[in-house]
């Protein structure tokens, strides 16, 4: 509780007519007395005012709930609702405020508040999550005022709640209600569909212009006396498994949002469309918390990846790519496309392409690497100095070796997409669906 600002204004005449008294003291005015016993009166009397109100002042009769999403999106603005409802005989003017997390950065609080008796008040207020886990939500406060309005004391409503903060999942929802062709031009991609020509039987149609000659049913030409085509679709029922690298180096920035968490965005993305074309999606993370879960198709599977990393984060562990890689072939005894999400450097060649090696004995292996936007931006700039051109050198000679490497892994039938984070997701789709269309995988 404190004092409100009229009680502190009254004080303040209090100290004037203080002022005045001494000074008609001081210069013995003719009026001393009266003036002072206005003071000694004035002080008394906002005393006993102060007093009964406070003493009257007690917690209102409010009836509150918050309304929130159970789920929140990493860096998507969501609003919060808040629903007070005035039980008291009287008007209450009070000030709102909510105590989120850390981790969420709020708009729009506090607000001042009026609410007649028996009636209520509806506000909504903005929060942007800043970083991915459990957040969890206080009960909100009321700053209300005594009835003469002399003082201010903070009351406590609602329950506490919690949410959980996940990768930016907002596109999967929207995308989950648009065909796929839809979905690829919203995700920026460019994949030249060629209908007809996958690798399982679909279904019998009318022959097309554009259709290759070994598409024609001439069984089915002969029966319905005219020409008729097989339409075919991409294989199906087939398993991709994430490694998820925790490591140190995904701890890295480009921008606001770390290797990590667009590798996260990347995963999910892909996952998405995987499962969208009939596969099985599966994770296995390492270099920190390593966690599995294993593939199953069907649209609920993107909710139980969801679950598994929304609180995942990278680490100071070191990465060991052969270890991953023995766990997974215990793990996932089918085969499968197997795809690794990494920050990678030269000096991870040898262990990368033992683990490599190891995998593709019964997978099909890609290795997607995060490419740091500081080492194009340094060969991109212009060299002025001494420092400028060693740092170019350093850096020519780090791309070179780096070159040396995915060179090694493409040679073992290793598929290496190397691309900046933000173009990830893109990358990885684009991969993916040329190895459907291709019937390799």
């Amino acid at each position: 509780m404190k004092p409100s600002r009229l009680l502190l204004q009254l004080l303040l005449l209090w100290l004037l007519l203080g002022l005045l008294a001494a000074i008609a003291t001081v210069l013995e005015w003719p009026r001393e007395f009266e003036i002072k016993l206005v003071f000694w009166c004035w002080i008394g009397l906002v005393a006993m005012l102060a007093l009964l109100d406070r003493f009257a002042l007690r917690k209102p009769r409010l009836q509150a709930k918050r309304s929130l999403e159970p789920h929140l999106a990493l860096g998507v603005p969501q609003r919060v609702g808040i629903e007070i409802n005035n039980h008291e005989p009287r008007s209450l003017e009070l000030w709102l405020t909510d105590f989120p997390p850390a981790q969420l950065q709020i708009e729009g609080l506090p607000l001042k508040l009026k609410i007649d008796p028996g009636s209520f008040a509806r506000v909504r207020y903005t929060i942007t999550p800043l970083q991915r886990g459990f957040a969890e939500f206080g009960q909100f406060c009321c700053r209300v005022k005594s009835s003469w309005g002399l003082w201010e004391k903070n009351y406590f409503y609602g329950e506490k709640q919690a949410s959980k903060i996940y990768p930016n999942y907002k596109p999967l929802f929207r995308s989950s209600f648009i065909g796929s062709d839809q979905l690829y031009v919203d995700l920026g991609l460019q994949l030249r569909q060629r209908r007809g020509e996958g690798t399982d039987f679909h279904q019998l149609r009318d022959f097309r212009v554009g259709d290759s000659l070994r598409q024609v049913d001439w069984r089915a030409t002969a029966r319905f006396q005219k020409p008729i085509s097989r339409e075919y679709q991409e294989e199906r029922d087939q398993q991709v498994v994430f490694l998820l690298d925790c490591g140190r180096r995904m701890r890295a920035k480009d921008g606001e949002i770390s290797h990590f968490d667009h590798a996260l965005n990347a995963l999910l993305i892909s996952a998405f469309v995987a499962l969208r074309q009939g596969d099985s999606v599966g994770l296995l993370s390492f270099a920190g918390q390593s966690r599995w879960v294993a593939p199953i198709k069907g649209r609920f599977q993107i909710s139980r990846l969801l679950d598994q990393i929304y609180d995942l984060d990278s680490s100071a562990a070191t990465s060991d790519y052969l270890e991953v890689a023995q766990q997974i072939m215990t793990r996932q005894p089918r085969r499968s496309l197997i795809i690794l999400i990494s920050s990678l450097e030269p000096q991870d060649r040898d262990d990368l392409a033992k683990a490599a090696r190891l995998l593709s004995q019964r997978h099909l292996v890609m290795v997607a690497s995060m490419r740091q936007q500081v080492l194009t931006d340094t060969l991109a700039s212009e060299v002025v100095s001494i420092d400028d051109a060693l740092k170019y050198c350093g850096v020519s000679h780090h791309l070179q070796d780096q070159t040396a490497m995915y060179t090694q892994l493409r040679s073992d039938n290793i598929i290496v997409a190397d691309t900046p984070p933000a173009y990830m997701h893109s990358t990885l789709i684009n991969e993916y669906m040329a190895l459907k269309r291709s019937g390799i995988f």
